[in-house]
């Protein structure tokens, strides 16, 4: 199958006055796109794990049943940095094709309108890893071999959605950000993605006035940081628009790990030196997004890296319950 391309608006353009179920509520995106929503007068309900475990289709049919949502926003996942994506990759294609798999079933069976998903940038093929990923070519090549369970199973969600816009003519778009992070985010010291994980190694550091801190990888690879609440307000001109098909949400911004550390470590006071363990797979070498069509709808984001960065540990001081105990 090709990547389906995006089309005009539908009907369903308009969010005012619908009913919006949101899985995977409590999660970095899930949280403040909820917060966000809310703010601008939506009928929104946020629901996770503790709602039924997505899992199992009996939970999945009997969450649709009690919410009869109208739009359905699909954030539930089983996310993690490179070092969980490589070493726990059964489990991460598992639970993510059969939490996708029974979500979109039973929101179709309950008459949803249109679906709202989220992909994932690290699902681009990696012979494309020195080009501006373009969402024509998402599927188009074999990923990067850290992370392939897990793209294979996010991979799966667009074949799926896109077949069921064939068979039974239900809109959707597929979101695919770039390297999310702020407020909310999972600050796990070896299960976070990397902007996180860094931050709670800095804070932690700068606390115990240690001289060194250690970073997997050389430093050199270039990642696409976006600021959450860029990533939130991305989601709502999207799904506000009416369009449909894949849409990147990406900065267009080349940042290396080493600068984003260098950066971390001056907003977090540390001042020691700064150690790549080269022992440590980097992922893809280069992963930057075309913002294309986020162009045509006018979008833009409004934060810097630094911006970003400065606002996540003002929340992390602020909130030390959910950065020092791990996995909060």
């Amino acid at each position: 199958m090709k990547t389906p391309t995006s089309e005009r608006p539908t009907s369903t353009a308009s969010l005012r006055g619908k009913r919006i179920l949101v899985t995977g509520g409590m999660g970095l995106i899930g949280r403040n796109l909820c917060e966000d929503l809310r703010s601008r007068g939506y009928d929104v309900s946020a629901v996770d794990r503790k709602e039924g475990d997505l899992i199992e289709l009996a939970a999945a049919r009997a969450l649709f049943a009690r919410q009869r949502p109208q739009v359905l926003v699909h954030l539930a996942a089983l996310v993690g940095g490179i070092h969980a994506n490589s070493t726990r990759k059964a489990e991460f294609y598992e639970v993510n094709a059969l939490i996708n798999t029974h979500v979109v079933l039973a929101a179709r069976e309950a008459g949803v309108d249109v679906v709202h998903a989220m992909g994932t940038g690290c699902a681009y093929p990696k012979r494309l890893e020195a080009d501006l990923l373009r969402e024509e070519d998402f599927l188009d090549g074999i990923p990067e071999p850290t992370n392939d369970a897990y793209a294979y199973a996010k991979r799966g969600l667009l074949v799926h959605l896109e077949a069921q816009r064939e068979q039974y003519g239900i809109p959707y778009t597929y979101m695919i950000p770039a390297n999310i992070f702020g407020p909310h985010d999972n600050f796990h010291p070896r299960f976070s993605h990397v902007v996180p994980g860094l931050i709670q190694r800095f804070l932690r550091a700068a606390a115990e006035g240690r001289e060194e801190v250690e970073i997997w990888g050389t430093g050199e690879v270039e990642r696409d940081f976006l600021y959450i609440a860029d990533c939130t307000d991305a989601l709502h001109t999207i799904m506000a628009s009416g369009g449909t098909g894949v849409f990147n949400i990406s900065s267009g911004r080349r940042h290396t790990i080493r600068e984003l550390a260098a950066t971390i470590a001056e907003e977090t006071g540390f001042r020691g030196r700064l150690v790549f363990n080269t022992a440590y797979p980097d992922g893809q070498r280069t992963r930057v997004m075309s913002t294309t069509r986020m162009d045509a709808l006018g979008w833009r984001p409004k934060h810097s890296l630094r911006e970003g960065i400065r606002k996540t540990i003002q929340w992390c001081k602020e909130n030390p319950d959910r950065w020092m105990t791990p996995g909060s």
